[in-house]
């Protein structure tokens, strides 16, 4: 199981989502406390709060995150991580005002004003697509 990463170090807002993370948080630590379920704790670990470890979207990882959660999964189950996957990334090149506010109107556009569209009229962003797997059929 995990625990979220702190959206309050970084997102814009992330301060009022804190008080139900942290009871999931809480919640997952006292799951973990049985045997046969080992825990990841993303929580406590600020190399997340670097955007470079989340995808465009900003709600997914980016390739460099998940082999970070993959190192720390590895940790949690007892085995070599092979690397510190909680190491800050090499510090960016730093950006300045107009690129920050340019890729988060592009962020605007591309990902957060469709999502509240959906909410508005009631979509989904699987309505009109067809089932990958329209048949049931055995796994194999």
């Amino acid at each position: 199981m995990f625990t979220s990463t702190d959206p309050s170090r970084r997102m814009a807002g992330g301060a009022r989502l804190l008080p139900a993370i942290l009871r999931m948080k809480a919640f997952v630590h006292e799951l973990g406390q049985d045997d046969g379920i080992a825990v990841v704790d993303l929580f406590s670990a600020p190399c997340f709060d670097d955007r470079r470890l989340w995808a465009e979207d900003r709600l997914h990882l980016s390739p460099e995150g998940h082999r970070r959660v993959a190192a720390a999964v590895l940790e949690a189950l007892g085995r070599p991580a092979g690397f510190d996957w909680r190491a800050p990334l090499p510090p960016a090149a730093p950006r300045g005002r107009a690129e920050k506010l340019g890729a988060d109107a592009r962020w605007i556009g591309s990902h957060l004003g469709p999502w509240i569209g959906r909410r508005l009229t009631g979509r989904s962003s699987g309505d009109g697509r067809p089932p990958k797997r329209p048949e049931l059929l055995p796994y194999r």
